[in-house]
């Protein structure tokens, strides 16, 4: 008898979230087949099988598991296990030629909102899970809001990645008269541990300054037409805190202890993003020897990762600052979380019209602890000159 154990997946996490299963218990299963996946606060990993034969699921889909927490049982053959009885659901193998697996939560979700399932079957994938008809259901609703001329208001955006509404809640207790309940996902629950650990933990201090960007944004035209490749302001932007790292060590350092910090060698900048299918932040390593196009090109490529998923692990790990993006038109001032380990996170908001000016507000909050209000204020100053001195 084999066991699958939970691997440590994310340094800050305690507990992930077993998303779902993809063989079904008592099925068969091969070696290296995927058979589940796990959801920490960064990504979505897929846990494998080593052993061919029969699976026993230990923990249910949507229960939270530990690193090193057994999850499931594989009998192999010297095991001598009966196989599967013929009412077993069939593994993938079995699906005819082209017709994707459909798991529980997703066929659930699919049967909740209507979805022909002539378009899931169309979906350019082997297993459809719950995200993939999130996304069916996401594109049905803004064509939907499309065709509405002058709306009365713009509509209320669901978290990311939230499951469906549960039933209003009833006179059980469960929640004030008049309202229902709405189960937060994973990713959120575990993006909640990591604020509450960072509000816990942290003494963080906000400091911003008002940056006349009309300059950067002209370069980042130009560099566009130029290279034939999308360049903005938060390209920039990142290419300019890399080049802070010698100046500032401070501001990329991680405290040890009370009298102790490690300051790494090179600035490795994490960048939030967030699409509407969940909060991710990848990182752009040695971003110092990077120019603006290369940087360009691997937010980019995050970009299209948060879409359709698919980040591996380390390109979520090691970052040392982080830069968070505001694009939201009106957004004048954000103030973002300084993450565990970090010390400190940029903020960059929507570049806005003041008189004859484009101006956008550039946010440092930071641990004091290791930075002081004056250093912060001189960081903030030469990220300004930067972007106001682009090329």
């Amino acid at each position: 008898m084999a066991e699958i154990r939970v691997p440590k997946l994310n340094t800050n996490d305690e507990a992930y979230v077993l998303l779902e299963w993809l063989v079904a218990d008592g099925a068969r299963v091969r070696g290296d087949e995927v058979v589940a996946s796990v959801e920490t606060s960064k990504t979505v990993e897929e846990l494998v099988s080593e052993h061919d034969g029969v699976l026993t699921h230990l923990v249910p889909a949507g229960a939270d598991c530990a690193p090193g927490q057994p999850i499931a049982r594989v009998a192999v053959a010297h095991d001598a296990v009966a196989s599967p009885s013929a009412s077993a659901p069939a593994p993938v193998s079995a699906l005819p030629s082209g017709v994707p697996l459909i798991t529980a939560p997703a066929q659930a979700l699919i049967d909740e909102l209507g979805i022909d399932p002539a378009r899931v079957r169309a979906l350019p994938v082997k297993v459809v899970r719950r995200a993939d008809v999130e996304r069916l259901g996401a594109s049905d609703s803004s064509t939907a809001r499309a065709s509405v001329p002058y709306p009365a208001a713009p509509p209320a955006q669901a978290p990311a990645e939230a499951p469906a509404p549960r039933a209003a809640a009833t006179a059980s207790g469960e929640g004030p008269p008049g309202t229902g309940l709405r189960a937060l996902s994973g990713n959120q629950r575990a993006v909640g541990r990591t604020v509450s650990l960072s509000h816990r933990t942290i003494p963080a201090a906000y400091a911003a300054i008002k940056v006349d960007v009309g300059r950067a944004t002209a370069a980042a035209r130009d560099l566009t037409r130029r290279l034939r490749k999308l360049v903005g302001l938060p390209d920039l932007l990142i290419a300019a805190v890399a080049r802070l790292h010698e100046d500032f060590p401070l501001c990329f350092a991680t405290l040890l202890d009370e009298s102790t910090a490690a300051v790494p060698d090179s600035p490795h900048v994490a960048v939030t993003i967030d699409l509407g299918t969940g909060l991710y932040v990848p990182v752009i390593r040695d971003a110092h020897r990077k120019g603006v196009e290369e940087i360009a090109g691997e937010l980019a490529g995050f970009r299209r990762l948060a879409q359709h998923g698919g980040f591996r692990q380390e390109q979520l790990d090691g970052g040392n600052i982080v830069v968070t993006l505001h694009h939201d038109p009106d957004i004048v001032m954000a103030v973002p979380i300084v993450f565990p380990g970090q010390a400190c996170a940029v903020a960059l908001t929507s570049p806005q019209r003041e008189g004859e000016r484009t101006v956008a507000v550039v946010g440092l909050a930071y641990d004091h602890r290791l930075v002081n209000g004056r250093d912060a204020v001189l960081f903030l100053q030469a990220l300004k000159e930067a972007l106001e001195m682009a090329p």
